[in-house]
């Protein structure tokens, strides 16, 4: 990356700029978000500005790359061996407030949180993963559990185990997700199949299926919105 001089003001003064009600800053944009975040984990040490045009250009954005699997962080930062564990620690910390958002009050209620939350934890696994999202009467989510890992294309799923840990759980409702490695979120046949199956055996043991989540890379479909539940 060449010769690099540290700038003694490289590191950016805390944000503040606008925000929305939610506290949220509104007029950070993704190279500059990147390159506090980089200058706050390795002040003074890290060519901040070749790194963030790297990680823009391999994740396409600042959210994906911050929750990048570490494999590929390492790929980006090999120079930097220091930073990939930082970042994983900035995005368990994310995962946790997003797990936090979710089990608050109504969880049928915030859509755009669970696909949020399902986004960071599920779309940059190289392999499929099944999970099973457990709500009370009340909406409420008692748990999140993957109930399946697999391959670059399919999870085992087991109705029975699903049908096991509601009983377990006394849950009311289901949110079910995958992933899709290969980033695009498109039902298959045999996801479609799986998740009507498991819908008639709810159905059957009165227990709702709310809604199957595919997740991709930086997509994600709901089967509820597709009609296909």
């Amino acid at each position: 990356m060449g010769t690099y001089a540290p700038d003694p003001h490289a590191l950016p003064a805390p944000w503040d700029g606008p925000r929305d009600s939610a506290g949220d800053s509104t007029g950070m944009d993704d190279r500059a978000l990147l390159r506090h975040v980089l200058c706050t984990l390795e002040a003074g040490s890290v060519d901040t500005d070749t790194l963030v045009d790297v990680l823009l250009a391999r994740f396409g954005s600042a959210g994906m790359a911050l929750s990048a699997h570490p494999n590929d962080l390492d790929a980006v930062l090999g120079a930097y061996p220091s930073l990939s564990p930082m970042i994983a620690t900035v995005r368990e910390a994310a995962l946790r407030l997003h797990r936090a958002y979710v089990r608050q009050g109504d969880a049928l209620s915030g859509h755009q949180r669970v696909v949020d939350y399902l986004q960071a934890v599920m779309a940059h696994d190289s392999t499929e993963q099944f999970r099973v999202l457990f709500l009370d009467g009340e909406h409420r989510l008692i748990e999140d559990r993957i109930m399946g890992i697999g391959t670059v294309d399919q999870a085992p799923v087991y109705p029975r185990e699903v049908m096991r840990r509601a009983l377990d759980l006394d849950a009311r409702i289901l949110i079910l997700a995958h992933n899709h490695p290969s980033g695009d979120p498109t039902p298959s046949a045999p996801d479609i199949q799986m998740t009507l199956h498991i819908q008639q055996v709810a159905s059957v043991m009165g227990i709702h299926l709310h809604d199957h989540f595919v997740v991709g890379n930086g997509r994600s479909i709901s089967f509820r919105k597709m009609g296909l539940i």
